[in-house]
């Protein structure tokens, strides 16, 4: 069993170990020291007016909704956003389903040399 320490020791020791009040400053704990309270006040407010008309500017100038539906960086708003992935699936399958039929229909070098699209020199070997 140990025998509890005086507060004076407890307290020594503590201090000892406590960062120093630049790590504080660092680490946002506490405010510059070297620096006095109200201009640290005034820079603070200074620096919050300067975040909020960055952000009004910001907001003000973003690009309207049917701008970034036409650079395609939204979906269409008319259609549930539910629904717009089944959307996209079913348009890229249609587009793959008639890139199927265009291929089954191309006709064959053959037919192309007869029509004179092709000479005989580029139909390739088979």
């Amino acid at each position: 069993m140990t025998v509890p320490e005086s507060p004076s020791k407890t307290l020594e020791a503590q201090l000892a170990h406590r960062p120093d009040v630049q790590d504080l400053v660092d680490r946002n704990i506490i405010k510059d020291p070297k620096v006095a309270p109200a201009i640290q006040q005034q820079r603070d407010e200074l620096e919050k007016r300067k975040i909020e008309d960055s952000l009004r500017h910001k907001i003000d100038h973003r690009p309207s909704p049917e701008k970034l539906v036409e650079q395609n960086i939204l979906k269409d708003p008319k259609i549930a956003p539910s629904l717009q992935r089944h959307q996209l699936d079913l348009e890229r399958n249609l587009l793959q389903d008639t890139l199927e039929h265009k291929f089954q229909e191309r006709p064959d070098p053959a037919e192309l040399v007869e029509q004179g699209i092709l000479t005989k020199e580029e139909v390739p070997p088979q």
